[in-house]
């Protein structure tokens, strides 16, 4: 039994068997898609405009219904390909891809090997245009408006992950690192695909902006991609998709380099970055000198900041944090009394791209280090589609009340969607229903 609180601040026992009740009307396809529609009135229109290279005589299926596909596999947690096939292989579930569609006939889904097929002839810079599409309606309603930095900036964390990991060499793109074998003491070659990742920061979601896939061009290079030359690729995309928002990158301290506080110079973006001991060594000691003379006449805070530190033709700012931990962050914004705990907080949040954002999306729902796909291209479409997906279900989840109520785990929620998919058919009331406005909001 579960507690509910009710008027006039009584609390009533609910029952599992209340709980059900209420459950059982709730058709959980129906308001993902009324959410989708809430925020993206215009989605379906933008999968359907993705350019097809395919031959057009060969065609059976449009790019909507293929992109559509991937999207609700990962929704619905399916870990594989072949999975979702046998999945969707229902007759309710035809019928309601049909219908979110707006389609007039289909009598059968798309094979998966028709999917890979035509990911493997889509640019991904054509799925990149859909998330910036996506991130761009957000910000147009405003509804996150009061999780920016200071009142002013986009909180947007930086930070590479690894995908997927061969014994043999998959492509010419692979970065490759050598390891010896603890057992034969042989030297062995590890061949891996990374991406870096740039995710807008607001409450409890991390919503991707931009991917950069750190590749080498070729296998005949002298020095490997890494996650700062990705980090210079993927800031520009940045700055050309979102050319006025003001943005406070957040990272860990690799980004505490000259080629970093450029960029962000030249694009007039500030930075709050992770400061670790001997990363500059000049900020550090004439950092750590102030501390020490100004914490002899001053009682102790957790918080000690100082601004205006000489280095490189610029200044730059430092705030400290101690608790069981200690956390120290490099800023170019001004620090003052009433800002000191928002930058904290905010610096730290840099930890919810790996929490929220990569641990769940490998570990959780989607697993993003199963490639889908033996081509190199499809691949990166997958991921992409991915966060397209990702964004879409941290709305619902986040933003949908009766889940609030529910209290359903990730897992859950996928389970109930793929159910729902399966067995109970949109109807006409449905789908009028689902056009209709309604009203979302977030904690």
């Amino acid at each position: 039994m579960r507690k509910s609180r009710i008027l006039g601040g009584v609390f009533k026992m609910i029952t599992r068997k209340e709980k059900r009740e209420r459950e059982k009307n709730k058709n959980y396809f129906f308001e993902l898609m009324k959410t989708q529609r809430h925020f993206f009135k215009d989605f379906n229109k933008w999968l359907g405009r993705i350019k097809d290279s395919r031959h057009q005589s060969y065609i059976t299926y449009d790019s909507d219904i293929l992109l559509m596909m991937i999207i609700l596999k990962n929704a619905c947690d399916l870990r594989s390909m072949r999975t979702m096939t046998n999945e969707f292989n229902k007759e309710e579930a035809i019928e309601n891809i049909k219908k979110i569609l707006n389609m007039e006939e289909l009598s059968e889904l798309p094979h998966y090997d028709t999917i890979n097929d035509y990911l493997s002839t889509v640019q991904p810079s054509e799925l990149e245009n859909i998330i910036t599409f996506m991130i761009k309606e957000l910000l147009k309603k405003r509804c996150f408006d009061d999780y920016r930095i200071n009142g002013k900036y986009w909180g947007v964390v930086f930070d590479g992950t690894g995908l997927f990991s061969f014994d043999k060499k998959h492509c010419e793109h692979c970065l490759r690192r050598e390891y010896t074998d603890k057992e034969t003491g042989e030297v062995k070659v590890k061949y891996m695909h990374h991406v870096l990742e740039a995710k807008l920061v607001v409450g409890d979601m991390v919503l991707s902006i931009g991917s950069e896939f750190i590749e080498n061009e070729s296998e005949n290079i002298s020095k490997q991609d890494c996650e700062l030359k990705a980090f210079h690729r993927l800031a520009k995309k940045v700055k050309e998709n979102f050319k006025r928002l003001p943005i406070c990158i957040l990272g860990d301290s690799l980004y505490a380099c000259e080629s970093v506080f450029k960029k962000c110079d030249e694009y007039r973006w500030h930075y709050l970055f992770r400061f670790k001991q001997g990363r500059i060594k000049s900020i550090a000691e004439d950092f750590q000198a102030i501390k020490q003379l100004e914490q002899q006449s001053a009682e102790s805070n957790p918080i000690f900041w100082t601004n205006d530190i000489a280095y490189n033709q610029r200044t730059v700012n430092m705030i400290e944090y101690e608790s069981e931990k200690r956390f120290t962050y490099i800023t170019n914004i001004k620090i003052t009394s009433k800002n000191s705990s928002r930058l904290v907080n905010a610096g730290r949040s840099r930890w919810k791209i790996e929490n929220e954002g990569f641990n769940r999306q490998k570990n959780v729902r989607y697993h993003i280090e199963h490639p889908n796909s033996h081509n190199y291209t499809a691949m990166r479409n997958h991921y992409l589609l991915t966060q397209i997906t990702d964004i879409l279900m941290q709305l619902f989840e986040k933003g949908s009340k009766f889940l609030k109520t529910f209290k359903k785990t990730m897992k859950e929620i996928s389970a109930n969607l793929l159910e729902a998919i399966r067995t109970r058919i949109l109807t006409d009331n449905d789908m009028t229903l689902m056009a209709k406005p309604i009203q979302i909001r977030f904690p």
